[in-house]
């Protein structure tokens, strides 16, 4: 048999719950934000590119001696500089390679005192794979080159003017651009 007090408890559950969870709607609209979890970890860019990707306007490939340019004219649209619009498929890719600069730091640098007496033509940075300058508007942001795979063949040497140093980089950063150029150049 049930008692009078677990009744009351059993009728008033529910309400006493929706009141609870109104109570910390309200206090999330009050501050302005979500209870933060700790167990989360914060993203932090950590790629060669410090500017946002998506304010990129404008990329310059230059692969075996060819250049070429394409526009940015959505957010995930691209076209070339002659105004032909790229496929969804190599526009999506050319917005990943964009983000890879922002995203994917080096594994490793080679500062200048470390490449003192270096034989830095193993790095094949003097003939690079590829080149890509990224603008903002008329700023160019960056410019990278891609060189040699490191031997174990997992990294790439990269260079960006400007500084001294050599990045070891992940190869699908460098990949990734080239794909994008020799698609470009097959259309």
């Amino acid at each position: 048999m049930e008692t009078p007090l677990s009744a009351r408890v059993r009728r008033w559950w529910p309400t006493a719950v929706g009141v609870a969870a109104v109570v910390f709607m309200v206090a999330m609209v009050v501050t302005g934000s979500q209870p933060e979890s700790r167990q989360l970890i914060k993203f932090e860019a950590k790629g060669v590119m410090q500017l946002a990707p998506e304010r990129i306007t404008r990329a310059e490939i230059e692969l075996s001696g060819s250049r070429y340019t394409l526009i940015r004219t959505g957010e995930r649209a691209w076209s070339r500089g002659t105004g032909t619009a790229l496929d969804a498929r190599l526009a999506a890719d050319t917005s990943m390679a964009v983000q890879f600069m922002n995203t994917s730091g080096p594994t490793r640098e080679l500062t200048g005192e470390e490449l003192n007496g270096a034989d830095i033509a193993g790095f094949g940075l003097d003939h690079p794979r590829v080149s890509v300058t990224l603008y903002a508007g008329p700023t160019r942001v960056i410019t990278a080159h891609f060189g040699a795979h490191n031997p174990g063949g997992l990294q790439q040497y990269m260079r960006v003017d400007g500084r001294d140093e050599v990045f070891l980089m992940s190869r699908f950063v460098g990949e990734r651009w080239e794909q994008v150029a020799s698609r470009v150049s097959a259309r």
